[in-house]
C-alpha cells in the first residue's frame, strides 16, 4: 500500500513562492493570536486506528500528531476509508483522507482555515473510476449542506462538525465521499446550504 501526503497553499502563498519564498505560511489576520482550541468532545475509542496510523506517517511539518482528544472522525467505513481533521490552533487545520481499500494512498494535508472558507473544495484523489472526498468549511454554524447535481455518484451524504475557535468564532468543518466517474466525463457536484450560494464541489 502506497502512502504519502500532501501540502495545500493558497494562491497568495504560491505567488509568494514563485517569487523567492521558501515556506508556505497561510495568508490570515494574525491580530488576535494564535492559540491552542480544545474541543468538546474526544473521538470515539473505535477511531483509536485512525490515530495510530496518522501517528505512523511522515505528515506535514505543520501538523502535530492526532490525539483522540485533538481529532475529530467526519465519515469512517470500518478500517477501510476514513476522513478526519484535527486542529494546529485556531488559524490551522490538517486533515486526513484514509484508504486502506485500494490503490489511493491515504493522504494527511495541512492548510489555513481562512483559505477553505471560499473555496472549491479541495478533492483527495481525482483519478478516474476511485472513491475519493473532499474537505471544506464554513464560517459559522451550518447545519444543513447538501450536494447537488450528480447524486448518483454520491457515497455518503456530508458530514459535519462545528466548532469553536474561541470567543464564539464558529467553523463548521464538512467533508463528502463520491465516485469519480470511470469514464473520465465531466462530474457535476453543488455543495449548497439554506443560506448562502452554492459552490462548486468538485
Amino acid at each position: 500500500m502506497r502512502r504519502g501526503f500532501g501540502v495545500f497553499c493558497s494562491t497568495a502563498v504560491l505567488l509568494a513562492a514563485l517569487g523567492g519564498a521558501t515556506g508556505c505560511d497561510p495568508v490570515v489576520d494574525l491580530s488576535g493570536g494564535r492559540h491552542p482550541v480544545p474541543l468538546p468532545e474526544p473521538a470515539p475509542a473505535s477511531a483509536q486506528w485512525i490515530v495510530d496510523l496518522v501517528g505512523g506517517l511522515n505528515v506535514p511539518p505543520q501538523c502535530p500528531k492526532p490525539t483522540l482528544p485533538t481529532m475529530v472522525v467526519l465519515d469512517t467505513d470500518g478500517q477501510e476509508r476514513a476522513m478526519a481533521f484535527w486542529l494546529v490552533d485556531n488559524v490551522d487545520v490538517c486533515y486526513a483522507v484514509i484508504n486502506q481499500a485500494g490503490v489511493t494512498p491515504t493522504t494527511i494535508w495541512f492548510a489555513a482555515i481562512a483559505d477553505l472558507v471560499p473555496r472549491t473544495p479541495m478533492p483527495a484523489d481525482t483519478t478516474a473510476g476511485v472513491d475519493s472526498y473532499a474537505f471544506t468549511a464554513f464560517r459559522g454554524r451550518v447545519d444543513d449542506i447538501e450536494v447537488d447535481g450528480d447524486t448518483d455518484h454520491l457515497v455518503s451524504p456530508v458530514r459535519h462538525r462545528t466548532i469553536d475557535l474561541g470567543a464564539g468564532d464558529l467553523i463548521t468543518f464538512a467533508a463528502y465521499h463520491y465516485r469519480i466517474p470511470a469514464t473520465g466525463r465531466p462530474l457535476t457536484l453543488t455543495l449548497c446550504t439554506p443560506t448562502g450560494p452554492c459552490r462548486d464541489a468538485h
